[in-house]
């Protein structure tokens, strides 16, 4: 599940998630549009705080999605 499914789904903002995985809201909202990968230990948080529901396959499958758009533009 993508993570900005997961918030919206839920009602959370992304500056609560931000502090319930301790990094600011510009992180959370750059990981959830595809601004920026996160971290191991990010994904680590975000998969406790999502209770399993936004996993590490999850990050690796909307990067590839990202490559091939840009592989399709170029």
């Amino acid at each position: 599940m993508r993570l900005k499914v997961y918030l919206e789904e839920h009602g959370i903002s992304g500056a609560a998630f931000a502090r319930m995985i301790g990094t600011h809201q510009v992180n959370v909202h750059r990981y959830m549009h595809g601004q920026r990968f996160p971290s191991p230990q990010i994904i680590a948080k975000i998969d406790r705080a999502t209770k399993g529901k936004v996993t590490v396959r999850d990050w690796y499958e909307q990067a590839q999605e990202g490559l091939c758009k840009k592989e399709s533009a170029a």
